[in-house]
C-alpha cells in the first residue's frame, strides 16, 4: 500500500527553473513513486546559509510511495548528485536539494533521516508551497493544521514566482 509523502525541492545555482524542472523529471522515474501534485514554484531569500547566497526557488511535491522512506532518499539522493550536488549538509549553494517533509503519519529519527523535517514547521519557504497543493495538511506530530504555524510576516517573504499548480486526477 502507498504513503503519501511530500517533498521539497529547491535550487540556488545556475538555472533554478529548469534545475526543478529535471528534479522532478528524475522523480517521475523513481520506482514505486507516483506524483500526485505539484506545487508552483516560490521564490526566497537563501537562510541559514553562510555568507551572501542567491535566492531559492522552491517546489513541494506530493506523492504515493510504495516503498520504505529510507528508500526514497536513497532515489533522492542520487538524483541530487545526478544534478551536481557534491555538498550534502554543508549549507552552501546548491544546484539541487530535495528534503523529504513528511510520510504519511510516521515518524523517523535516524542519523540520516528524521520525518517529520525538523524545521519544516519554521521555514516559510516549504510551508508555502507545501499550503499550496494541501492547504487543509495535518502536521502528524503535532496534530494541528500546518497554516497554523506560518506566520503572516514570513509568508510575504516567499513570493510566488510561476504558477503551475497540477494534481493527478
Amino acid at each position: 500500500m502507498a504513503t503519501t509523502t511530500f517533498i521539497l525541492s529547491g535550487s540556488n545555482v545556475g538555472d533554478r527553473e529548469k534545475n526543478l524542472a529535471r528534479a522532478l523529471e528524475l522523480m517521475e522515474a523513481i520506482d514505486g513513486l507516483e506524483i500526485t501534485a505539484v506545487s508552483g514554484l516560490y521564490v526566497s531569500d537563501a537562510q541559514e546559509m553562510v555568507g551572501e547566497n542567491p535566492s531559492f526557488l522552491n517546489q513541494a511535491i506530493m506523492a504515493d510511495y510504495l516503498y520504505r522512506p529510507q528508500e526514497l532518499l536513497d532515489a533522492l539522493e542520487a538524483i541530487e548528485r545526478k544534478l551536481g550536488r557534491t555538498d550534502k549538509g554543508l549549507k552552501k549553494p546548491r544546484t539541487v536539494d530535495l528534503d523529504i517533509l513528511l510520510f504519511g503519519d510516521q515518524e523517523i529519527n535516524t542519523d540520516r533521516l528524521i520525518i517529520p523535517h525538523p524545521k519544516m514547521l519554521k521555514r516559510a519557504f516549504a510551508m508555502v508551497p507545501l499550503l499550496q497543493i494541501e492547504p487543509e495538511l495535518i502536521h502528524p506530530v503535532k496534530n494541528k493544521r500546518v497554516a497554523e504555524f506560518l506566520k503572516e510576516s514570513e509568508r510575504k517573504k516567499v513570493v510566488l514566482f510561476k504558477d503551475h499548480v497540477a494534481r493527478a486526477v
